[in-house]
């Protein structure tokens, strides 16, 4: 083989390689999420953190909206302005396996931290939703647009909280 020709096939095999490689390690942020379902939960807002036990109808609606947005969530890359404008703690329901081991085979789950952003803590924020499936967990990040996040707002929105005003 001519010189030429080695060094390309050595350039290709370089460059292919380094980018199969890096796709390779980024492929699972790139997968869809599979939440599972949700049986109970408590949400906290706005910044005195007022806490109020979410209902059936709340956790049903919770439920089928994360099941309709698996797709888009990536890792944190960056620290947040602020700690959110709302917290959801989400007890994760004991699968059909766990139940039908008895009740003394089903050891509680960590809940699910979900944090969203809502208002004006800051702008590039908005309409942002983080999800830690457990403490020290990679936390998942998605920001969406006005009418996906509307079910969240409205959930948010429920019962009135003291308000912080633009800084």
């Amino acid at each position: 083989m001519k010189r030429e020709t080695v060094l390309l096939i050595g350039f290709l095999f370089i460059t292919i390689g380094t980018s199969a490689g890096l796709w390779y390690m980024a492929m699972p942020n790139f997968r869809p999420l599979s939440f599972p379902t949700m049986e109970s939960g408590t949400i906290a807002v706005g910044p005195m953190r007022a806490e109020r036990t979410l209902t059936a109808a709340q956790v049903h609606t919770f439920n089928d909206w994360l099941q309709g947005h698996t797709a888009g969530w990536g890792p944190l890359g960056q620290t947040p302005p602020s700690t959110g404008d709302a917290v959801l703690m989400m007890q994760v329901a004991p699968d059909a396996h766990d139940q039908q081991a008895g009740a003394g085979a089903h050891q509680p789950a960590e809940p699910y931290r979900i944090t969203l952003w809502t208002g004006i803590s800051a702008a590039d924020w908005n309409n942002t939703v983080f999800v830690e499936s457990r403490p020290g967990a990679v936390i998942r990040v998605h920001h969406f647009s006005d009418r996906d996040f509307g079910v969240l707002r409205d959930l948010v929105n429920q019962y009135d909280y003291p308000r912080s005003a633009f800084p």
